[in-house]
């Protein structure tokens, strides 16, 4: 568990030091690619934590590594939003958070084929083909 947030948390700040230096070198490119990964990194921030922990997701660990990621991920897009409007706090920030983090990890999930329609397990032969029953 703590690998898997560990390197999400290692991942979004990666990013944001990425935005800080940008900002400071005046790369107004490179700072818009930082911001792009601040976002990604915090609203997927469950699903990327679970990846790195390579984690069942519907295994009890799993799930609070899910938990623990959404709180996280809630946390950073919250602020992420806050800078965007100005540093001023909102009403509709955090609402607008955790929309975000459900949307975006559940499109992540997608996307890494935790959430795959019809998915279902398979029984393997001695050969790597799907027995038949």
């Amino acid at each position: 568990m703590a690998r898997g947030l560990a390197g999400a948390s290692a991942l979004f700040a990666a990013s944001f030091a990425l935005h800080i230096v940008a900002g400071a070198l005046d790369q107004g490119w490179l700072f818009a690619i930082a911001v792009g990964l601040i976002y990604v990194t915090a609203t997927a921030f469950p699903v990327i934590a679970l990846r790195l922990a390579r984690a069942p997701a519907r295994s009890f660990s799993g799930l609070l590594i899910l938990a623990a990621g959404a709180a996280a991920g809630v946390g950073f897009t919250w602020g992420a939003l806050w800078a965007a409007n100005g540093r001023a706090m909102a009403w509709w920030e955090p609402l607008a958070a955790v929309a975000l983090v459900a949307v975006a990890s559940v499109g992540a999930a997608r996307v890494t084929g935790w959430l795959s329609p019809g998915r279902r397990s398979q029984v393997v032969g001695t050969r790597g083909q799907p027995r038949r029953s």
